[in-house]
């Protein structure tokens, strides 16, 4: 039996309004955050099951907390400020979104937010100081989501 496709749609509200208001205005309400990790969770939970979705969880708790090692000594040794290079919503809005990837799927995921964050950057954000990393990763994430939907439907 394959696994019902709504679920996924659930994260499309969360995730589309964590990215507009860090386009907007540059900071995340902790409550939506919030929203996206209970939803994260149940939709994996539900598609995948609890033994996998805490597997999962670990792993990319474990490969944000091995990059996020590697980006502060970097940063260190360029010694370049550690506060003004990710927020703590960048790092929340992650942690939030692991249990639904598998720790490759995870870096692919990775890899696109940065490459949409880049693109944004490169077209409409050069005269800011920051990058708006978690609406980059929200318009990532809803694309995944979109394409489990229809992968699953179809």
């Amino acid at each position: 039996m394959f696994p019902a496709p709504y679920p996924y749609l659930l994260l499309l509200v969360p995730a589309a309004v964590l990215a507009r208001d860090d386009f907007r205005t540059r900071r995340v309400d902790a409550s939506w955050l919030a929203v996206l990790g209970t939803v994260s969770v149940g939709v994996s939970w539900h598609t995948l099951g609890w033994r996998t979705m805490l597997l999962q969880t670990a792993g990319n708790a474990a490969l944000l907390l091995l990059s996020g090692t590697a980006l502060f000594g970097y940063l260190r040794l360029r010694r370049l400020s550690v506060r003004h290079a990710f927020g703590a919503g960048d790092v929340l809005f992650l942690l939030a979104v692991a249990p639904l990837f598998a720790p490759t799927e995870f870096l692919r995921f990775l890899i696109a937010a940065c490459v949409v964050a880049l693109l944004w950057w490169v077209c409409c954000g050069r005269r800011r100081r920051t990058i708006p990393f978690v609406g980059a990763a929200g318009i990532v994430l809803i694309g995944w989501a979109a394409l489990q939907f229809l992968r699953l439907w179809l």
